[in-house]
């Protein structure tokens, strides 16, 4: 855990001296390209510490909080990084044969999950 945070703080610390000089330009277009990478960096980063906040049992209204959002607001926000246990669809399929109520639609999508996984 301390390996992972020290590379975060370098990957930050990178960022920032990359960008610095290139701020302080006196052309304007390579002061917005500089705001743009360094923006972009930190989005990255920012999506690499929340993976790791996941990954060690963090929820999404922790996240939430911090973020001074509801839970489902740090969910849509950032929900396309979200770690998922490897077992996790298997375990859904399971779960739709199972119930009988499922919805249609649910139910042929599972069906054509399981024929992909067949072939």
């Amino acid at each position: 855990m301390q390996t992972q945070r020290r590379e975060f703080a370098s990957v930050a610390h990178t960022l920032l001296t990359n960008v610095r000089d290139l701020l302080d330009s006196p052309d304007a277009k390579t002061r917005v390209r500089a705001i743009h990478h360094l923006a972009a960096g930190v989005d990255t980063l920012e999506r690499q510490v929340l993976l790791d906040a996941q990954s060690a049992g963090m929820t999404w209204a922790q996240i939430g909080e911090i973020y001074g959002v509801s839970r489902q607001a740090a969910h849509r926000r950032f929900s396309g990084e979200t770690v998922v246990p490897s077992d996790f669809f298997d375990q859904l399929l399971e779960d739709l044969d199972e119930d009988l109520e499922v919805d249609p639609n649910l139910a042929k999508a599972a069906e054509r999950v399981r024929r992909a996984k067949r072939a």
